[in-house]
This record gives structure tokens, sequence and C-alpha cells, in this order.
């Protein structure tokens, strides 16, 4: 899928589970984890689950969490403390949003009800309301008539971090948490957009309160479907056919394509290449990639503050590679980056 026809995803292939988009065998038409609900669950209450992709992150010592692809680096940015381009990130993602309503339509008919999920303290700002706000402006653009249940729909407790808990107690911990304002949804469709799903237990106890409230069919739109089945290690994991533009994006954190005039004005001074490694000084820094030890050295101020620790490119990193494939070829330029992809758990980017 392209986002705005400039970013592309890879989303879910079948075989894949109709109920949540959880990869399945060949043979399946349902996951475990929808087929054996936990001890509370009688029903699912929501009909679909429909995810943009696939979300992993690694862990990387002494380094953030890794992403697996595009999309999980999209969601990491947009939930990041950074505020500069979340807009941008959001429009793209609501983009992607809007191409799955116009493959899906039963997803979302006209006059139906659309919400995000609440935060545990409503005072805390919701990343989720960048894309809420972007897909209700396509769709007003595009004529639908929706009401928004956002502002409406609230949790009664805090039920902490779930990232230590098993799926048992995601459950028990959320059951009747969310709570709806009295209002009859008169057996109409609910979309809810959610970042990432895991358990399901955040959108089984929000569709179990719509359902109190009279709601029809109830749909899930998520940016990313968490990978159960992941092997844990992330060279095992990622694609082994990413092009050169994706990649460049995913390193760039987009850059390539947001802050495509800033890249444009560095300048490459001097570039020299071996087997092992490529040298070369922009108008302002030096940069060494070597090949044979794994490593990265910049020293740029923005390198430093944040883009080392997530193993990710500045604008002069950035512009480098886009100097390689002038000078050496595309085949060459995406050999390099797909190297330091495959093997990114072990590179180290260093600040100096």
């Amino acid at each position: 899928m392209l986002l705005k026809n400039q970013i592309l995803i890879r989303t879910i292939h079948e075989p894949f589970c109709y109920i949540c988009m959880n990869p399945i065998g060949s043979d399946e038409t349902c996951c475990d984890s929808c087929l054996n609900q936990p001890n509370n669950v009688k029903e699912w209450y929501f009909n679909r689950i429909i995810s943009l992709g696939i979300y992993k992150t690694y862990e990387s010592e002494n380094y953030n969490n890794l992403p697996l692809n595009i999309i999980s680096k999209l969601i990491l940015l947009l939930k990041g403390k950074v505020k500069k381009n979340k807009k941008k990130v959001a429009d793209f993602i609501a983009d992607g949003f809007f191409q799955l309503l116009r493959e899906f339509p039963f997803l979302f008919p006209d006059n139906s009800f659309i919400l995000i999920p609440p935060k545990n303290d409503p005072s805390e700002k919701n990343q989720c309301s960048h894309v809420l706000n972007s897909f209700l402006r396509k769709l007003k653009t595009e004529g639908y008539s929706y009401t928004d249940l956002s502002s409406k729909i609230s949790r009664l407790r805090d039920i902490g971090k779930n990232r230590d808990k098993n799926r048992d107690e995601r459950f028990r911990d959320i059951e009747r948490v969310h709570k709806l304002e009295e209002i009859d949804l008169e057996n109409k469709t609910v979309l809810i957009l959610d970042d990432v799903v895991t358990s399901k237990a955040t959108a089984w106890d929000i569709s179990r309160e719509l359902k109190e409230k009279n709601a029809g069919e109830i749909n899930i739109l998520s940016m990313g479907r968490a990978l159960l089945s992941s092997t844990g290690v992330m060279e095992q994991d990622i694609p082994n056919d990413m092009e050169f533009d994706e990649l460049l994006i995913y390193f760039s954190n987009l850059d390539c394509i947001i802050e495509e005039d800033k890249i444009r004005k560095v300048s490459i001074n001097s570039y020299s290449r071996t087997h092992e490694k490529i040298d070369c000084l922009t108008n302002e820094y030096l940069i060494e990639l070597n090949f044979q030890n794994m490593t990265v050295k910049h020293y740029c101020r923005d390198f430093q503050q944040r883009r080392y620790l997530n193993k990710s490119f500045c604008k002069h990193i950035t512009k480098l590679f886009l100097e390689i494939k002038d000078r050496e070829g595309e085949v060459f330029a995406l050999n390099r980056l797909n190297f330091i992809y495959q093997k990114l758990h072990e590179w180290d980017f260093i600040c100096e």
C-alpha cells in the first residue's frame, strides 16, 4: 500500500485470522487467541479488526527499541515524545485508513459512529487524536456523515501498564473500565480507530460498553497488529526484499519525504570508498560507515540528541546514501543499506 502515493508499507498477507488479522497457518481460518477466549470473555462483541500492517519492536542493548518495519516506525513516531512532524505522520496513517475503508466499505457505512480509545488520564494527550482529526477531515471531504463519540467515552479507573501482564490479567483488569455517556446508538455501526492491537482486551471492553448502548456492528481499524508469533529475533522476522527507497524512508524516519528540502541542501565535500569503509565530509561534519566493524560514526547535533539511540539517520547520513546511490549505482547502495538493516541489532551508532 502507498500512503499518500509516497510511502510504501507492507500490508498483512493471507493467511490471517478473519477476525483479528493475526497471522495463521494456511489450513486455519481463525487464530488460537480468538478461538480460545479468556475466562471472563463470553463473546468478542466486535465484528472485525483490520490493520494497516504488522507492528513489532525489538530490544537492543544501549539503544531504544528497534522497529521491525515502516508501519512500526510510523507508530513509534506518533507515540513518541518528539512533537515535530506528528501531524504529517498522522496524515499518512489516516490516508492508509481511508484506503482500507474504500477496500472494505462495510466497516463504516454512512451515518455511523466513530471513536478512539480513551486514555487513563483524560488530561493526557491522546496520540490517536492526530490520526482521528486527519481521518475526519477526509471523511468530510468525501461527503460522509458521522458522529464522533471520542469525547463521550472515558475510563472509570487506571489499569496500569499492560506490558508485564499475561492475557487473562489484561482482560480481567480492563473489564467494565470503559463508560459511554447515556446515549442510544440506534443499532448503527461504530468504528474504533486504534494504534496497536495486541491482546484485543481494549477493543473487547469498549465493544462491550457500545453493545450495552445498543450499537450495531462494531469494527476496528488499527495502525498495527502486534506480531504475536514473532521469534523475538529481529534478523529472523524482517523482510529480505526491501527496496532502496523503502529502506531510506525507514532509516531517515520519513525525512527523505517530509524534510526533502533540508536534505537537498546538505553538501558532500569529499567522498572515499574502500571495500570495508565509506568516509564522507559534508559541509560541516564527518561520517564514517564501517561495514567490517558494523559501526556508523557521526556527530551532528540531531544525531547526538536522538537519532543514534534509535539507530536512525540524520539528514547528513541520509544525503550520504543518496550520494552513494548516485556514485555507485542503486544496486550497490541497496546492498549496503540492506546489510545494515539485516544486522541492525549488531550495528553500533556512535557519536564521535
